[in-house]
Formats: structure tokens, sequence, C-alpha cells
């Protein structure tokens, strides 16, 4: 699947429709509570889920800032699940 952010588009593995569930449950906790640290370890995760490892994720995240990545990876997370950013943070 092909995810655009503000920062490019980027290739992602896909995932099938009983991961994606399992996944938003954990997601919808996480952007309820908004726990810095679970966002930053659900970011993680989908980051190896979007780009396999962790050298593929060096790979795709080459060249951003650290908030540019976070960026990018919670962009990730919403077009995985369907989460429409703009009503997720009220922007």
């Amino acid at each position: 699947m092909i995810v655009t952010t503000k920062h490019g588009e980027y290739d992602c593995h896909d995932i099938e429709r009983k991961e994606r569930r399992k996944l938003l449950r954990r997601a919808k906790k996480v952007f309820i509570d908004q726990d810095p640290d679970e966002i930053h370890d659900l970011c993680d995760e989908f980051s190896l889920i979007a780009f396999k490892d962790d050298k593929g994720v060096d790979k795709a995240l080459k060249g951003l800032t650290a908030i540019q990545e976070d960026e990018v990876l919670v962009s990730i997370v919403c077009q995985y699940l369907g989460i429409d950013q703009e009503k997720m943070t009220g922007d």
C-alpha cells in the first residue's frame, strides 16, 4: 500500500484484515490515552510492519528529522487503520 504524507509517499507492506483489527484495538487505546511513550511504541511497531525490519525502516526514513519521522509514522498508523488524523487531533 502507498501511504502519502507531507514528507512524501511510502511503499508499505500490506496487512490482512485480522491483523488490522487487532492493531486497531491497540491504536484506539493508545490515541485515547495520549501517552507519549505508548505512541512511540505503537509507531515503532507499525514501522516494522510497514518496512519489514530495522534496515527497511532506516532506508525509508533516511534524511528525516526525529519529528518528521514521528509525523510519517503517525500518518502510516492512521492510513493503515483508516483513522482520520484531522478528527483524531481536533485540527
